[in-house]
């Protein structure tokens, strides 16, 4: 460009040319007049937005199975199909009735709620999805009888319902020794007592998966006989074993009552055992034991027997006794006791 006689070059960027060129001063003016769009740098974009999910508060509704007593609950809210990916997880130390509040976003289609678990702060922290709630596992180590871990699940509504119900089962069966007797009638050792009577489950299921009802116990407290040492580390050893009197002869009303885990096994497939509620006893300074096979345990059902012992029975606790050595009248009942019906042993 030409200024007072003199003539400069200009050389301008690569954006725009490799050679320099002589520009006249209408040029120059074009040039130095491009719309700011194509002179200036593009600026950074903004940063992406925090989007947060619209969320929603949620009235559950807890029903705890029978009197069950409810001291701290765990929420998990999943989303939708095939992935039900963790969507929130909120811890309740102490949750006050029967309804609590949970937070979750819209987008939350399932619910788990697991009660009185024994851990608590980083427990679930690790869930991932709804799937891999079937690996996590409960143990009868744990457990309080008297406020035992309960579990249950539900879909939560699409649109503007804020609330569900959930019933919270346990996952224990009970076992209850309602009444015990012994009737020597015709043997040698008629109207003699049993002494120093205590009783005890055998191959009692002390591992449990709540979230996968597919899941073959492969674990137990006693397995064949009585573990002292292995009951005794329990933190309710009375779950599995309990003193019933120094003495039995005529009917007495103990109403016992022993828990393990679900065992469905009916005793005729090798290595998965069934679970026995074993009677011990002293007769004439002999130690005898009354093995009773209890076959199908399921969770949340009590089963209620009385028992007559009509002789001695066998001295190895993991054999079954002879034909006619226990008399057994029972029922099965849901937790708060209603009767479903009647036991049928052989």
């Amino acid at each position: 460009m030409s200024i007072k006689g003199r003539t400069y070059h200009f050389t301008p960027h690569r954006l725009f040319s490799r050679v320099g060129r002589r520009r006249s001063a209408a040029h120059r003016s074009a040039f130095l007049h491009l719309p700011a769009f194509l002179l200036a740098c593009s600026p950074l974009p903004d940063a992406a937005p925090d989007i947060t999910p619209a969320t929603r508060k949620a009235q559950i509704y807890i029903l705890p199975s029978g009197n069950t007593t409810v001291r701290g609950i765990d929420l998990l809210f999943f989303g939708e199909e095939p992935l039900e990916r963790l969507d929130a997880w909120q811890h309740l130390p102490s949750p006050a009735g029967s309804r609590v509040e949970g937070v979750s976003s819209v987008e939350a289609r399932k619910l788990a709620v697991i009660g009185n678990h024994p851990e608590t702060g980083g427990t679930w922290s690790d869930i991932r999805s709804y799937t891999s709630l079937k690996d996590r596992i409960i143990r009868l180590a744990d457990e309080d009888p008297s406020a035992p871990v309960l579990v249950g699940t539900a879909g939560l509504p699409e649109g503007s319902r804020r609330s569900c119900r959930v019933t919270l089962r346990p996952m224990l069966a009970r076992i209850t020794l309602r009444s015990l007797a012994c009737d020597f009638t015709g043997r040698s050792y008629a109207g003699e007592r049993l002494q120093d009577v205590r009783a005890y489950l055998t191959y009692a299921v002390d591992v449990c998966h709540p979230f996968d009802p597919e899941a073959v116990p492969a674990s137990w407290v006693n397995a064949g006989k009585l573990d002292e040492s292995g009951t005794e580390a329990l933190s309710h050893p009375e779950t599995v074993l309990r003193d019933v009197a120094p003495s039995v002869g005529g009917r007495i009303y103990p109403s016992l009552d022993f828990y393990c885990y679900p065992n469905p096994a009916d005793g005729t497939q090798f290595g998965q055992p069934v679970t026995r509620l074993v009677i011990e006893g002293k007769l004439r300074g002999t130690t005898y034991y009354y093995p009773i096979d209890l076959p199908g345990l399921e969770a949340d059902v009590q089963y209620r027997l009385d028992v007559t012992l009509t002789r001695a029975g066998t001295t190895d606790p993991d054999i079954p006794a002879a034909a006619g050595t226990i008399q057994l009248e029972g029922n099965v009942l849901d937790w708060d006791g209603r009767t479903w019906n009647d036991v049928h042993f052989s």
